[in-house]
């Protein structure tokens, strides 16, 4: 019973707000999907592919879909990309497109500082249906919608074995017909990657998600990488009051460990997987993340410009 009031009260938290962007375990593998600045990044033409279906056991629980397109133009100074978006939840479904753009800036040899912008839009659909209430007048019942517009920035330097970022979502903050709200969401990530040998390499990196209305998320993660082939590695997510006090949100409810493995299939294709557990009354409530990537060289015999350790 605990564990089912804790699900409620997270739901329905989930859906007051609705101020949740997308969350994957394995934007490590392409952090685009956070960020408008890695937009062009990989240095050739990049689709991924998500899926995460978060507490698989639970009727209603969160799924969220991505697509991920990404390349270069302009002599390989400018960064394009459409980055598009299916979050449900219960009766609510939230659809985004982004087109991005990032201008690369070289600093000096192998390191590049990148500006990019996203603008786009968010659906919001409520299906009053779902709900189940059927003799509740202030239940809207059928399906109502609501569109929004949006835009992303963000900022991105990388070397080959170092890399920070910030960026700022939902900048363009609304309230709809639907009595749902939207929250600017910050983010900052880091890493880097230490040679242990020849065929081992160790990649420590940090994300902070921030919107200063509830306690930041911080996500710490460590990846081996086996043979410049395969990713192996765990993510260990929390929460803390890092800008703000509130005491009276239970950090713990976001505590989470997922372990996360990428495999290069090939030159070009990937596969990716995480698993995820809490660490609080949702122990034994498992979520389960895949991912598909292909690059496209465009020459059959096109080198890889830089190492693709981010």
């Amino acid at each position: 019973m605990k564990l089912l009031y804790t699900l409620l009260a997270l739901l329905l938290t989930f859906v007051a707000s609705a101020q949740q962007n997308p969350q994957y375990s394995q934007y490590i593998f392409n952090s685009m999907a956070i960020n408008p600045a890695y937009t062009g990044s990989k240095q050739v033409l990049n689709f991924n592919a998500f899926h995460r279906s978060q507490w698989a056991s639970v009727e209603g629980a969160p799924t969220t879909s991505s697509l991920l397109v990404d390349g270069l133009v302009a002599k390989n100074r400018l960064g394009v990309g459409l980055d598009i978006s299916r979050d449900k939840i219960g009766a609510l479904t939230n659809l985004s497109a982004y087109a991005n753009v990032a201008a690369r800036v070289p600093l000096s040899e192998g390191a590049t500082l990148s500006l990019g912008v996203a603008p786009g839009f968010i659906q919001r659909s409520m299906n009053g249906n779902e709900l189940g209430i059927m003799d509740d007048p202030s239940i809207p019942t059928g399906n109502q919608t609501a569109l929004q517009p949006d835009v992303k920035l963000g900022m991105y330097f990388n070397t080959s074995r170092f890399y920070a970022g910030v960026s700022a979502s939902n900048l363009l903050q609304f309230s709809d017909n639907m009595a749902l709200t939207t929250h600017r969401h910050y983010f900052f990530t880091s890493g880097y990657v230490f040679d242990l040998s020849s065929s081992l390499k160790f990649k420590p990196s940090v994300l902070v998600k921030e919107d200063f209305n509830a306690p930041a998320n911080v996500d710490l993660n460590a990846f081996l990488l086996i043979k410049e082939i395969l990713w192996l590695g765990s993510s260990y997510r929390t929460s803390m009051n890092l800008f703000n006090d509130n005491p009276a949100t239970d950090a713990r409810n976001r505590t989470a460990v997922a372990l996360i493995g990428e495999l290069h299939v090939n030159r070009s294709f990937r596969l990716g997987y995480a698993y995820d557990v809490m660490l609080n009354d949702f122990r034994g409530v498992s979520t389960h993340e895949i991912s598909v990537g292909y690059y496209l060289f465009g020459k059959k015999d096109a080198p890889m410009l830089t190492p693709q350790y981010f």
